[in-house]
């Protein structure tokens, strides 16, 4: 980068620009993550129930992808 040129300023004004809002960007997600563990601890603390249920972990003998669309031997 040439910093002698006249635009210098123009650039690393954007460079900041660029830095402060993805750093920005990147806070308010950490903020929203923990307010948001916060909550559902609190609400699994108080024994809140869940809307789903949690799906069944794949049994270790099956030999299907998951796939729905793939077809079961018969």
């Amino acid at each position: 980068m040439d910093f002698t040129a006249r635009h210098i300023g123009f650039v690393l004004a954007a460079y900041g620009i660029a830095f402060a809002l993805i750093a920005t960007m990147a806070l308010a997600t950490v903020m929203r993550y923990r307010a948001v563990k916060r909550r559902l601890e609190e609400l699994e603390r108080l024994g809140a129930p869940r809307r789903r249920k949690a799906a069944p972990a794949p049994s270790a003998d099956s030999t299907s992808s998951g796939d729905p669309t793939e077809e079961q031997p018969a």
